[in-house]
């Protein structure tokens, strides 16, 4: 499929999410910040996708200086992390490659242990790890993020856009086909519903 070769684009064991699980999903909150700097961080990192190194590590650039100037704007982080993921698949040295990865997921991690609780941050790490070949070994944390965030993309009431919503059901649905679990099709389905005329309601026509 033509999107498993992305990360982004805007690249569990049941259906019925764990009671812990659910109490914690539900406590995810999205902030009017990261909401207004989505946009923007989105069209630097879908530059990545791609791309030659010179153009990732320009963008590579943008996230690390708004970082330096604001150090605790974890969204950019997130996508600075995916972008350095990006930086390791279009990287032809494997040390280079291995570099890379590492700081992409350090970088993430740290997002996510900052701001455990916006489903943005959440949604970059789940789609960015299942794109990371499994034999990393990060395709069950990503599992972990999709049960988190779910329900919120579910969520009539969701604070995510309808195209943030529609990601993480369709990724979310490609991750579970994966592994076999339960609850793909229904993810299917529901992207589909969200907008059937989108990219992401296309790719999940029935």
């Amino acid at each position: 499929m033509k999107l498993r070769l992305s990360i982004l684009t805007i690249s569990v064991s049941t259906l019925i999410v764990p009671l812990s699980a659910a109490t914690e999903t539900h406590q995810l909150v999205s902030t009017p910040q990261s909401a207004n700097k989505n946009s923007t961080y989105l069209n630097w990192h879908n530059l990545c996708l791609n791309a030659d190194t010179d153009t990732i590590d320009t963008q590579i650039k943008k996230f690390e200086s708004q970082i330096a100037i604001h150090p605790n704007d974890n969204l950019a982080k997130a996508y600075l992390g995916s972008a350095y993921a990006l930086r390791a698949k279009s990287s032809t040295w494997w040390l280079t490659k291995l570099k890379y990865l590492n700081k992409g997921k350090a970088t993430m991690n740290a997002a996510i242990a900052a701001a455990p609780n916006d489903p943005r941050v959440r949604m970059v790490r789940a789609i960015a790890y299942y794109k990371v070949p499994k034999r990393f070994d990060l395709r069950p944390t990503s599992i972990s993020d999709f049960k988190q965030i779910i329900p919120v993309a579910l969520k009539n009431a969701s604070p995510l856009a309808i195209n943030e919503r529609q990601a993480i059901l369709y990724y979310a649905y490609l991750a579970y086909e994966d592994e076999n679990l339960k609850g793909a099709e229904t993810f299917k389905q529901a992207c589909y519903k969200l907008n059937s005329s989108s990219k992401y309601g296309k790719l999940t026509r029935p």
